[in-house]
């Protein structure tokens, strides 16, 4: 089973201790090791007896490692294909297929299955035909949960609804063959090749009986064949209808053009009954027998073996005098909802001739930004990731509960902004630091800057500039001179000027040199653009700008960017790496609702100067964390944790470039495999993990059931003795790092509870929380759990 779904992560909780089991490897938070830098290096284990929930929950495993990995499914081999994309236009989340591929599709794509041919009637006469294939204008890859597809599960694929056209194949006659001359001809369609036994009418509609796979016979009266690996013998025969003897069944009586099924499901046509009245001559049958019939009634839905196909509906258009064939349409609509996922494609019923499918997202890189509550009265930017290092960044504070009234963590640690165009003032008695940001259309660079060591020297004031580099202030600028006209210098494609250094108070004020400096804004490592807020003493009517004491007037301040709430803005880059041209992402960030209010996020908002679109945000499965997407070329993932109790939180999954979609119209033969991206087939069974000892192991199960836990836990234990050996009981799991084992030179990680629907709830709490897989967590929910010692 191939899987390779994007990974469904969750906020990793602030209050998890990060703990270590004695002997076990230096922590390392899942997904890693099993996916580490976009490789994967992983197989998962479960019992070859296990519950259902068990295999259920080692898929869902697989799924959320194959998120991590770079690259798509790969190419298909085995058959004819063609990926819906342009060589300057990539298949997006958000996308309907007709966006970017609304071309024909014909022999150009599909050589083999699209082909242009050449059509004998009956008389030999020759005919040119071509075949092509439109997608339908609403399928789109985008976000979906469906539990007719997978119970409270987001998925990113297709989600086709029941009435939705997913295809429309049509044949067309190039020179128009006579209708009348067209039974006991062969009928080539989509790469298959079918039988055409007879015509006729309904009407004004036009029907034609096919064969699919059939072989033909001539048999005369009393004698024997062998016909499509069934014995035949002809047992009547008149002018007007026959009987024929197959595996020593007798028919009904047919006539020429009639069909009956045989008992293996193929069915016998007759084409031609060749009765001779004279004595003393023979007369025989031509007839065909074949794999299946196809009934094709114009304006009506294909059957197929005398079953209708809903759903899949023939047109045949005539000539003005209705003797000729000019096509042959098909017309695919979802009878049901449909689902195109790395692990689940479609194909075309009734003809099986034709396939879509999605090998999953190809992601450049990936970079974790994260706001939420920094403590009881600052929200911040928890390790964000800049050119240098990463970084806590406060971004608001208040002094009283509910009622934001700086930026950065309290009064006496700030964090300086100011307007884009201004200079900016930072007094190390009470400023933590400034951030100075430069970008020019295509690059982008942000840091956090401090000014210390303040000095006096032959009556100049002096001062030293660090920026954080690695975790650690490191200098950049020793002793800047205050002087008239500014000391100017640089940091990386910064470039500062500080015209005014006081050491008696310990401030600088320094200002932008160029436009494409500024205070304000922050870029991170991989160019997601943060809007931060700064100070203003008239009202807020654009993007960063903040009034403590008055309430915004600009279209984005439903609520005011003041003291009880601000908008936090994101600008994805484009396509091009375009830096801020991308979609926006807008998190309102507040006040929770508690008796002592506390700073969270607590809405994501789409804003109304932008065409910014998004998935519905959908929770995932009861972890409270909802799951979200930019439709866009950058595909920023957006996972929003909204805990009963506590404060709520995002984090952001940004990509950095473009993120493109693996998405194929293939024959049904071929198979999506070999990619870089694919996580392949990871999932054995307990009886084969000697196939797997040189990867990292995720063994699924407890070791009643899953002899890889048996052997990892030390034994074969149940119920009480699980207890005894593992100190985990009744409604509670395991989640355990082992550096060494007897299963795996490389590492074990055993995810496991005391009953099945514990080992669920693990299963979850790994996918979502994401916790050291170094260390052991006994917990009791998909949200819950803890440090935990297991017994010796």
């Amino acid at each position: 089973m191939k899987l390779n779904f994007r990974k469904i992560s969750a906020l990793a909780s602030s209050a998890l201790m990060l703990g270590m089991t004695a002997g076990i490897a230096a922590a390392a938070n899942y997904p890693a090791p099993f996916v580490v830098g976009g490789s994967p290096n992983v197989a998962i284990v479960y019992g070859s007896g296990a519950a259902f929930s068990d295999q259920a929950a080692a898929t869902s495993i697989a799924e959320s490692l194959s998120g991590s990995v770079t690259g798509g499914g790969g190419t298909p081999t085995g058959g004819d294909s063609f990926k819906l994309e342009r060589s300057s236009t990539f298949f997006h989340l958000g996308d309907n297929v007709t966006a970017v591929y609304s071309s024909d599709i014909d022999d150009d794509e599909l050589q083999d299955l699209l082909a242009d041919g050449l059509y004998v009637d009956d008389d030999n006469d020759e005919f040119d035909f071509t075949q092509k294939i439109v997608i339908g204008a609403a399928v789109q890859l985008g976000m979906f949960e469906d539990n007719d597809y997978a119970e409270d599960e987001p998925t990113v694929g297709f989600r086709i609804p029941s009435g939705t056209t997913v295809l429309t194949y049509t044949l067309t006659m190039t020179d128009q063959p006579l209708i009348n001359d067209m039974p006991t001809s062969d009928l080539v369609m989509m790469g298959k090749t079918y039988y055409v036994l007879s015509n006729s009418s309904s009407g004004v509609n036009k029907i034609l009986t096919l064969l699919d796979s059939a072989e033909e016979a001539v048999v005369e009266e009393g004698s024997s064949a062998t016909v499509a690996g069934h014995p035949v013998t002809v047992t009547y025969i008149s002018s007007t209808e026959v009987k024929l003897t197959i595996d020593g069944q007798t028919t009904n009586s047919l006539a020429e053009g009639q069909t009956q099924k045989l008992s293996d499901g193929s069915y016998v046509g007759i084409k031609d009954i060749l009765f001779n009245s004279k004595d003393g001559t023979v007369s025989s049958v031509e007839f065909s027998i074949g794999t299946g019939k196809l009934k094709l009634t114009s304006g009506s839905d294909v059957e197929i073996n005398d079953d209708v196909i809903n759903g899949l509906t023939v047109t045949i258009t005539n000539s003005s005098d209705a003797t000729t064939l000019t096509s042959i349409a098909l017309a695919w609509v979802a009878d049901d909802d449909l689902f195109i996922t790395p692990s689940s494609d479609i194909t075309m019923p009734g003809f099986e001739a034709v396939k879509l499918s999605f090998g999953g997202l190809n992601y450049p890189t990936e970079e974790t930004i994260t706001v939420e509550r920094g403590s009881s009265t600052h929200a911040e930017l928890s390790n964000f990731p800049l050119k240098d290092t990463t970084a806590d960044i406060p971004f608001l504070y208040a002094t009283t509960a509910g009622a934001f009234a700086g930026i950065g963590k309290d009064a006496n640690s700030r964090t300086i902004t100011n307007v884009t165009a201004g200079n900016i003032t930072f007094d190390a008695d009470t400023d933590d630091m400034f951030v100075v940001s430069w970008n020019d259309t295509s690059s982008a660079e942000s840091y956090l800057v401090r000014a210390t060591n303040f000095i006096t020297e032959s009556s100049v004031d002096k001062a030293d500039f660090q920026y954080l580099k690695d975790g650690v202030w490191t200098t950049f600028k020793t002793k800047a001179v205050n002087q008239t006209g500014g000391d100017t210098f640089s940091l990386g494609s910064v470039d500062l000027k500080a015209f005014w250094i006081d050491n008696t108070n310990n401030n600088v004020t320094l200002m932008n040199t160029t436009t494409s400096v500024n205070f304000n804004r922050l870029y991170s490592k991989d160019g997601l653009v943060v809007q931060l807020p700064y100070e203003i003493t008239t009202n807020a009517t654009a993007l960063g700008e903040i009034n403590f004491t008055a309430a915004g007037t600009g279209v984005l301040n439903t609520l005011g960017h003041n003291s009880s709430s601000f908008q936090l803005v994101f600008k994805e880059s484009d396509k091009d790496d375009n830096v801020g041209a991308g979609d926006w992402i807008n998190l309102s960030v507040g006040w929770d609702s508690g008796s002592t209010a506390q700073p969270e996020v607590s809405s994501i908002w789409k804003t109304n100067v932008t065409t910014e679109t998004r998935a519905v945000s959908t929770e995932i499965g009861e972890t409270d964390v909802f799951r979200d997407f930019t439709y866009s070329a950058l595909a920023t993932e957006i996972l929003f944790d909204q805990p009963s109790s506590g404060q709520k939180s995002v984090k952001l999954m940004y990509h950095g470039g473009e993120v493109t979609a693996d998405v194929y119209i293939t024959a049904p033969e071929a198979v999506l495999s070999g990619g870089t991206g694919s996580l392949g087939d990871v999932l054995v069974t307990d009886s084969e993990v000697s196939s797997v000892r040189s990867k990292n192991l995720v063994v699924v199960g407890g070791s009643c059931i899953n002899s890889a836990a048996a052997s990892l836990v030390g034994g074969t234990y149940c119920e009480s003795a699980w207890e005894t050996a593992t100190g985990v009981g009744s409604g509670q799991f395991l989640i355990k790092g082992y550096a060494s084992s007897s299963v795996t030179t490389k590492m074990a990680l055993l995810v496991a509870g005391y009953e099945a629907a514990d080992t669920t709830n693990a299963a979850t709490y790994l996918r979502t929380k994401m916790p050291d897989t170094s260390g052991s967590w006994r917990g009791t929910s998909g949200t819950q759990a803890s440090s935990f010692v297991t017994p010796a």
